[in-house]
């Protein structure tokens, strides 16, 4: 009679070099599995380095948007935030990075975020800075600085290493913006209908059509006698556009214009001429854009070459440190082990084939 068959259990034999570990070393290895399951995960939310030139991180906590603007990060494509806060001494410095989905998103997080006084600053790719605070845009990421300035060369490297960092051409449209008159810094980035009702409430999200593809930008311009809001909408096609026209004509206390794939909207206009002298900038250029990566760190050959250099090094370092290693460990068994270890019976170090006797 055939004895039913066991079901298989992995285990350790009792002796030898398979020997069940003890509780303590299933402990660690546990644990060091946990950790290579965990450290991937915080080293991707890791944002901002740890320390940035004299600047050593004090405090690290992720950055959640206001639940009042939650809406509206969500139509910006908010993907992940961190706040950190430095210190060198006597001098603070807080950074509050922001990063999109692209760099879209990031450009009108950028209007949206940055100081209403700030002067323009020669940083990212636009950038104010306003008193102690520094705002800019680069790439799909939006940075704040408040306090002490860190160095520009451990800056640099910063952004150099930003994580899940993407490059791309400003928003066509910014560039159908006039100039003329422009109130500095009102400039707003619209995606969706949530941003649009903070914008302009007058304007239904169904007229904007969003539906159908379009973006747009609201700016304020001087005008004499007061200040006129100007919203220019683009869509795919002049096709779309043409459509979506007939529907902004039908609303009231707003005026219209349509250029190509572009409509200009002026809201509650207190001077109808003055809203006409206004839409009559409005006009479609066609351009030809292309992404265009800026350079870095990465991208310089003599950092390519001393990084080479030092990876050398470190690679001769290690073999000669496990060089020494391995013959200072085979003296030390020879003089703890005398005649057992390593050695033959006879001594010798070394098997000798004996080819030149006969």
């Amino acid at each position: 009679m055939n004895a039913p068959k066991a079901k298989f259990k992995p285990h350790f034999p009792g002796s030898g070099l398979f020997g069940r570990p003890p509780a303590r070393c299933r402990a660690w290895f546990l644990g060091a599995v946990w950790m290579g399951l965990a450290t991937p995960a915080f080293v991707a939310a890791a944002i901002l380095p740890v320390r940035l030139g004299d600047f050593y991180q004090t405090n690290a906590q992720s950055f959640q948007p206001p639940a009042v603007d939650r809406a509206i990060y969500d139509e910006y494509g908010f993907d992940e935030g961190e706040i950190s806060s430095y210190a060198a001494g006597d001098r603070k410095l807080e950074i509050t990075a922001i990063r999109a989905k692209d760099p879209t998103g990031a450009v009108a997080l950028y209007e949206w975020l940055r100081p209403a006084d700030g002067k323009p600053a020669d940083i990212g790719e636009r950038g104010v800075e306003s008193h102690d605070v520094t705002c800019f845009q680069y790439g799909n990421y939006v940075l704040t600085m408040r306090g002490a300035k860190p160095d520009d060369e451990p800056f640099e490297a910063m952004l150099s290493v930003l994580p899940r960092f993407e490059h791309g051409a400003p928003p066509p449209l910014l560039q159908h913006m006039p100039a003329a008159g422009l109130v500095p810094n009102s400039e707003r980035y619209i995606l969706g209908p949530a941003v649009l009702a903070r914008i302009a409430p007058e304007i239904p999200p169904s007229v904007a059509g969003f539906h159908l593809g379009s973006e747009a930008q609201a700016a304020e311009y001087a005008a004499k006698g007061g200040e006129l809001k100007l919203l220019v909408f683009s869509y795919p096609t002049p096709q779309l556009a043409r459509a979506q026209m007939e529907e902004f004509l039908k609303l009231h206390n707003v005026m219209a214009k349509r250029s190509a794939t572009l409509i200009g909207v002026v809201v509650r206009p207190f001077s109808q001429d003055e809203a006409e002298k206004l839409l009559a900038k409005v006009r479609y250029e066609g351009t030809v854009t292309f992404d265009q990566k800026p350079p870095s760190r990465r991208d310089n050959v003599g950092d390519l070459i001393l990084n080479i250099i030092l990876l050398c090094v470190l690679i001769a370092g290690f073999a000669l440190m496990a060089g020494l290693g391995v013959g200072g460990g085979r003296i030390l068994l020879a003089k703890l082990f005398p005649g057992r270890i390593l050695q033959s019976g006879e001594g010798q170090d070394f098997i000798r084939l004996h080819l030149g006797e006969k």
